[in-house]
């Protein structure tokens, strides 16, 4: 039952992941080649991406370790590929839990050909999760500084949403988790609902102020200079 509410307003993660998609739909078509996702998981986002003739997936040892589609297993500070051999690299939800985000961004620069396309993802705004490997938040100027710092050309850095989601999500995820309700079948499934519209009015009042203010996440396109 609860597998079936993953994504649906009844889940109280909705405003995160709603948000995180469409602003990654937003940037896809800036995506081409081959595609390296790096901290794939499950690969969740890889029918995005359907202009790309190869996805290559790469994940870190002991995370995620029962997903079936991971390509390769190793470090993101230590990518196991040639240089200039992609023409994408994606970095979804794992900048955080880098302890040296510069060599990520060192990493990605040599992987990819002149001209290619780093797409990424970042909180700004977010509780402490997977700890302790949980070291940053980024602003669009820490994101566009790291890019230019290692010749990329920043395309683009979009916050996913604006203060009223961020505070609607954080909100309704401190409530369903911090207060142990998710643990408490009756409960879990009982206040859903209540989190559900909780969610919506958030989200409405978030489009109607346009988004502004602080954010969930920020999704960076950046463009490794040409040599």
């Amino acid at each position: 039952m609860k597998q079936l509410l993953i994504g649906t307003v009844l889940d109280p993660l909705w405003i995160a992941k709603r948000s995180l998609k469409r602003g990654l739909a937003g940037v896809a078509h800036h995506a081409h080649g081959r595609l390296l996702d790096v901290g794939c998981g499950i690969k969740p986002y890889r029918a995005m991406f359907p202009q790309c003739r190869d996805y290559l997936g790469i994940e870190r040892p002991g995370t995620l370790s029962h997903s079936r589609v991971v390509d390769v297993w190793g470090d993101a500070l230590h990518l196991p590929f040639a240089p200039a051999s992609m023409d994408t690299v994606l970095c979804n939800e794992v900048l955080e839990h880098v302890p040296e985000p510069s060599q990520l961004f060192a990493e990605a620069a040599r992987v990819l050909r002149p001209g290619g396309i780093l797409l990424l993802t970042t909180p700004q705004v977010w509780g402490l999760h997977e700890e302790p490997w949980d070291f940053y938040r980024y602003t669009r100027y820490g994101l566009s500084y790291l890019a230019h710092k290692h010749g990329f050309e920043v395309v683009s850095v979009t916050p996913t949403c604006g203060t009223w989601a961020m505070a609607g999500q954080r909100t309704a995820s401190w409530w369903f988790y911090s207060t142990g309700i998710v643990k408490v079948k009756p409960l879990n499934l009982a206040v859903r609902p209540l989190l559900a519209l909780w969610q919506l009015f958030a989200v409405a009042l978030d489009e109607l102020t346009g988004r502004r203010g602080d954010t969930l996440d920020n999704v960076l396109v950046a463009r490794k200079a040409a040599s």
